[in-house]
């Protein structure tokens, strides 16, 4: 694992990184009762307007019933429409509806500041070396 330079002095694990980036977004999405990985299904349903449930699960590298409970969660919230294929009961498709599509774009704005946020530091960084971790 990796180390970057934060705050100019602390070195953080690449997976450090990775969860304070997490947790950041968290936060930010509070606002708007998303979390990150619903927030992620809706924004990738929104570039994949006929996307099915296992095209989605692998593009977003997460398990099957784990995108299952997401979808779960935001058909009941009127966010997405789920229908099984007319020539195959055993594919799902999913799709945004209007309320979902409105959501996506204060998603993005979300998402912006948090990226907004990030460009500083990291362009800061880019003339650093990343330091292999300890240990």
């Amino acid at each position: 694992m990796q180390a970057v330079e934060h705050n100019g002095h602390e070195k953080l694990t690449l997976l450090e990184l990775v969860l304070q980036l997490h947790g950041d977004f968290r936060r930010r999405l509070e606002s708007i009762r998303v979390t990150p990985l619903q927030a992620g299904v809706l924004l990738f349903l929104r570039r994949h307007q006929e996307a099915n449930m296992t095209k989605t699960a692998a593009a977003l590298c997460i398990r099957l019933p784990t995108l299952t409970h997401v979808v779960s969660d935001l058909v009941r919230k009127r966010w997405v429409i789920r229908r099984r294929s007319v020539t195959d009961t055993r594919v799902v498709h999913l799709r945004l509806n209007l309320a979902g599509l409105v959501l996506t774009r204060k998603i993005e704005i979300h998402v912006h500041r948090v990226s907004g946020e990030l460009v500083t530091p990291i362009r800061k960084r880019s003339s650093r070396t990343i330091m292999p971790a300890e240990g």
